[in-house]
């Protein structure tokens, strides 16, 4: 007899996600704190050298099917947020930009920057997808969160920038939806950029983004009660019920007209993109912060020396299970290094008022004399694709198939 085998097989591929993130006010601080520490060294005799080590938080996530994971919806990043989500095979990021401008009216761009990506983490887990392999649709995620924001009707105001991204761990397709400056590259397996995608603006420094305008009513305040994590969340429906039913043909029914018609862009105008990694390749997405200040060729660099490094460790001979518990430790230390470094880097760079950046650039194009970094909330995610072992359940497939 032939074993019946289970009509879900595990990915093709698996994935390791890093994410970091400061803000622009951590920063300033630390920045300042480092120069008193650079002056005060300046009039001792014996001089050591101070690391250069902003305070970024990093997260690293490893996402296949043996390990076990949470999604993410928002950080403390500022007026920046990033968000991650699972849906069947799909891997589902994203990162987004408040648009700062907001604080002349009195109005704080980081809770829409927030509920725009705990939304979207929503709508990512809600895709509805009919095969595990099935690919999730980023600019339908971007429009689904969108249009529950409005319909949701909370008091998050203002304006941001969005990335969405869905890695298909089934085929290794990614699948991009940008609206505005935060974009991406995809690097090779030689740590060399195949694709870099270009910002979406209507013009220098004004980039397309999602908007929700105030009322004119009091902004009321978020659930949460601590200042620096305050957004909203989307109100937990029950699956199948008939106010579930209901909020979707709402939030599907949502066109945006009202917005378009004055101006505004809207999801429809989302750039979506795809492209077809395989084993060894990266993705490196986020917002303005980073790619104003570091040139393409600085992220090349910096990720050049860092898979080099952890691919020595991989190239290591097999080891005991505990050994290899640390190989692994260690292999995720170094991606975390890696996304760390590439924020440090834009730190690095935007305190610089001699620097030739990246946005200095661009400002000289478009007409404008500007010098120097560009000081912003810097937020980075790295998505590093990898083939899978082959699982029992494959390997018995693939016997099954050659007889």
């Amino acid at each position: 007899m032939v074993p019946q085998l289970s009509r879900t097989l595990a990915p093709r591929f698996q994935a390791v996600l890093a994410s970091a993130w400061i803000s622009k006010r951590a920063a300033a601080k630390y920045v300042q704190e480092y120069v008193s520490q650079i002056r005060e060294q300046s009039k001792a005799t014996a001089r050591e050298t101070i690391a250069f080590a902003p305070p970024i938080q990093v997260q690293v996530l490893d996402v296949n099917d043996s390990s076990m994971y949470e999604a993410l919806d928002a950080i403390n990043g500022g007026e920046d947020s990033l968000f991650h989500a699972k849906i069947k095979q799909n891997l589902v990021f994203g990162v987004s930009d408040g648009v700062g401008g907001w604080n002349e009216s009195g109005i704080d761009p980081s809770v829409f920057s927030r509920s725009l990506t705990a939304y979207s983490a929503v709508a990512a887990e809600r895709s509805f997808l009919l095969h595990d392999s099935d690919e999730a649709d980023p600019k339908d995620i971007m429009r689904r969160a969108f249009a529950a924001m409005r319909r949701d009707g909370i008091p998050a105001y203002g304006s941001a920038t969005e990335l969405v991204a869905s890695l298909s761990l089934a085929s290794g397709k990614l699948r991009t939806a940008q609206l505005g400056d935060s974009t991406y590259v995809v690097l090779d397996t030689k740590q060399k950029a195949r694709f870099v995608a270009a910002e979406q603006q209507h013009r220098f420094n004004m980039p397309y983004q999602l908007t929700i305008p105030p009322t004119g009513d009091q902004p009321a305040k978020p659930a949460n009660t601590e200042e620096s994590a305050q957004f909203f969340r989307p109100r937990p429906l029950e699956e199948g019920s008939e106010e579930a039913q209901q909020a979707r043909r709402e939030i599907d029914s949502d066109d945006f007209s009202d917005l378009s018609a004055v101006g505004f862009d809207t999801p429809v105008d989302a750039r979506e993109t795809e492209h077809t990694l395989s084993h060894n390749e990266l993705v490196v997405a986020a917002t303005d912060g980073v790619f104003d200040n570091v040139r393409v060729d600085e992220v090349e660099k910096l990720a050049e020396r860092f898979m080099q490094a952890i691919a020595k460790i991989q190239q290591m001979n097999e080891l005991p299970a505990k050994a290899q518990g640390s190989k692994d430790t260690a292999t995720s230390d170094l991606f975390g290094g890696l996304a760390y470094s590439v924020a440090a880097q834009a730190v690095a760079n935007y305190i610089q008022a001699d620097l030739r950046s990246p946005f200095a650039e661009r400002a000289k194009l478009a007409g404008y004399s500007f010098t120097g970094g560009k000081p912003d909330d810097v937020t980075v995610m790295l998505a590093w694709i990898k083939e899978s072992k082959p699982t029992a359940e494959q390997k018995l497939a693939g016997m099954h198939a050659k007889l």
